[in-house]
């Protein structure tokens, strides 16, 4: 069917879009001879995730074990969990996924890496845990000083083997311009590499050095400390990433399709996706919930459940009740978590539907 005749609110995918983007950010890996391993995260799609490992990635990233079973259960077979796995239910169903898949997780104190190996210990079977740092966001993650302790207490540990350190630069979207974006970049690199090298004697198997995000992936080269990168909304983009100098309109593949409900007024206009579709989440620092696709300077101003609020005012469109419309969203991730389903476009057309499958996988 045509993209027009698609019942509202509906989420979209244009595959020429998101083709150009997996083939634009494994073109940066390769050039900073760096493994790519994508977070998932976003999509949570398993035809997104093969379509990546075709384009040259070499496993995928997940935030929670639902998320790596649907990955698992749709053939993915080289999966890290790049989260803390606490609690017993939670570890078994983690011990229970490594007898299909080749799986790994992350780790940041010696009480979660103990329970780890008592789950995997009692199933006889070994875990790749990596060590996550914290390199400024102040998140999750040891301090850089107390990496080589805590790999020596998982290095003992029987049930586990030690692959290596991960770390997520976000505080890299506090950045205030390209520079500083660059600067964040190269402290990660720095730190990172200089620890991988301290606990390279402990490391079972190939050491990994793994980082990387959306905004920094085109900042990484060759000998760069990171073995790796887990770039997540490079697949879709979205405002956020345009704020953050990642990419342009024209990138954007994920949009919200709307149809306007009501125009009650000159430049005003309000559509049938609010933030049950939209979410209700700011850009860094381009104003309002999102904007649209054929008028960049058509935004979304405010949304209620149900309803978004179009501001015309500085746009030349003149919409009226009926006409449907492209939402490009702040967040794509948490977009994508909105919906069942996907439509997926090319040329104007609808040409496939691929369900989200990981969709509420939050445990």
């Amino acid at each position: 069917m045509l993209l027009s005749d698609v019942e509202t609110p509906a989420l979209i995918c244009d595959l020429d879009r998101l083709t150009a983007n997996l083939k634009r950010i494994a073109g940066h890996a390769r050039n900073a001879d760096l493994e790519l391993r994508p977070h998932t995260k976003t999509h949570k799609t398993p035809e997104i995730a093969k379509l990546q490992l075709e384009h040259g990635a070499a496993g995928v990233t997940v935030a929670k074990i639902g998320e790596a079973e649907v990955m698992a259960d749709a053939g993915m077979d080289d999966i890290f969990i790049a989260h803390h796995i606490v609690g017993a239910d939670k570890v078994n169903r983690l011990a229970q996924l490594a007898e299909r898949a080749k799986v790994a997780a992350g780790v940041d104190s010696q009480e979660a890496a103990a329970a780890l190996s008592m789950g995997f210990a009692q199933h006889g079977r070994r875990l790749r845990v990596l060590i996550e740092v914290d390199t400024g966001l102040r998140r999750c993650g040891v301090p850089p000083e107390h990496v080589p302790e805590l790999a020596r207490a998982v290095n003992s540990l029987p049930g586990l083997a030690l692959g290596g350190i991960f770390t997520y630069p976000g505080h890299v979207y506090d950045a205030r311009n390209e520079n500083e974006l660059a600067g964040i970049a190269a402290y990660e690199c720095r730190v990172m590499g200089e620890l991988g090298r301290q606990i390279a004697p402990v490391v079972e198997g190939p050491l990994r050095v793994s980082g990387g995000s959306t905004p920094t992936a085109s900042s990484y080269h060759p000998e760069c400390g990171l073995t790796d990168m887990r770039p997540g909304t490079y697949v879709f983009n979205d405002r956020t990433q345009i704020d953050m100098w990642a990419a342009r309109p024209e990138d954007c593949a994920l949009t919200v399709l709307a149809t306007v409900v009501s125009a009650p007024e000159s430049g005003r206009a309000v559509l049938d996706a609010g933030s049950k579709c939209l979410t209700s989440d700011a850009a860094r620092r381009s104003p309002g919930h999102g904007m649209l696709k054929e008028d960049n300077a058509a935004v979304v101003l405010k949304v209620n459940e149900e309803h978004g609020f179009l501001g015309l005012s500085q746009s030349a469109l003149k919409l009226r009740v009926g006409d449907k419309v492209e939402v490009i969203p702040n967040h794509a991730c948490t977009v994508a978590n909105l919906f069942d389903e996907m439509t997926v476009v090319k040329g104007g057309e609808a040409v496939d539907t691929w369900q989200i499958a990981a969709r509420g996988k939050v445990r």
